[in-house]
């Protein structure tokens, strides 16, 4: 089984596969932020956060206007949405880096697939309020990470290190 499995991943061209999972990578942390941002408003963290700032400070709801809260709830959703940004560009660094061949690129790329894979699997228990796009995407994810979990694994020679790799 192990041979088979091998000799499935030994098939591809490693430079076509490095592209191919950077940029469906990328698309995936694109979708994935576009879900968290759909998420964090269909779970109302912002409210609930600034509820709990102002009752952990002793002070009552009734003390702020209105558009103070609102403009504490933006603040806090503008956070939200820039550490995701922050994330992203994170990740491009380090595809960047893989596409350049570096192993420890590859390190952080191979562990993020895995970790992915086990956060898509806590989002299939979470009633979120989404409907069942958010369901599916993450179910169709967790094979998909995992795939490219055991490719990367056995491509690691070919797309990673000093190897210079003639097509032919």
């Amino acid at each position: 089984m192990k041979d088979k499995i091998k000799a499935h991943f030994q098939g591809y061209n490693p430079r076509k596969f490095v592209i191919f999972t950077v940029i469906s990578l990328f698309v995936t942390d694109l979708v994935n932020c576009k879900f968290f941002q759909i998420y964090w408003k269909a779970k109302d963290f912002s409210t609930n956060l600034v509820h709990q700032t102002i009752a952990k400070s002793g002070q009552v709801i009734e003390d702020f206007s209105p558009s103070t809260i609102q403009e504490m709830m933006g603040f806090i959703d503008n956070s939200f949405y820039f550490l995701l940004f922050i994330i992203v560009v994170n990740n491009l660094f380090f595809y960047l880096f893989y596409l350049r061949r570096k192993l420890w690129a590859y390190g952080f790329i191979h562990f993020y697939v895995i970790t992915g894979a086990l956060l898509q699997l806590t989002f299939l228990f979470d009633y979120s309020g989404i409907d069942f796009i958010w369901l599916g995407y993450n179910f169709l994810l967790i094979p998909y990470y995992l795939y490219l979990f055991v490719a990367m694994k056995y491509l690691k020679h070919q797309t990673t290190g000093d190897f210079k790799i003639v097509e032919q």
